[in-house]
């Protein structure tokens, strides 16, 4: 049975030669990445359950304005809800309303970066 022969990565810019699709550290990268996909279609089907639009509307009910915004001595309207602790960090929280903040989208994008810089 003939052998394969090798091949560069199919990662943009790896120039590493693989008998596979993936170099051994673009391989470990893509599972990674096929992982978070996953969480993320979870994320998406939860984002439209009507369990959760319930507990939105709720939280917009009573907490009509941003929460970030009121600290500072500044009246917003919320634009989202937001999770404090993020589905990804612990799911079991996902309709807590103790875990929920009303946000402006200016306050939802800087808490956002703010996570997304710390996971790095």
């Amino acid at each position: 049975m003939p052998s394969k022969s090798w091949k560069k990565c199919n990662s943009i810019s790896c120039s590493e030669l693989t008998l596979d699709s993936y170099c051994d550290k673009h391989k470990t990268a893509r599972h990674t990445e096929y992982k978070d996909n996953r969480q993320d279609k979870k994320e998406q089907a939860f984002y439209s359950s009507s369990d959760w639009i319930k507990v939105r509307n709720h939280k917009r009910m009573c907490n009509p304005l941003c929460e970030h915004c009121l600290l500072m001595d500044k009246v917003t309207p919320m634009d989202v809800c937001d999770h404090i602790i993020e589905l990804k960090d612990d799911w079991s929280l996902r309709l807590d309303i103790s875990n929920l903040q009303s946000l402006c989208n200016s306050c939802h994008n800087k808490k956002t970066a703010k996570v997304k810089k710390d996971r790095r």
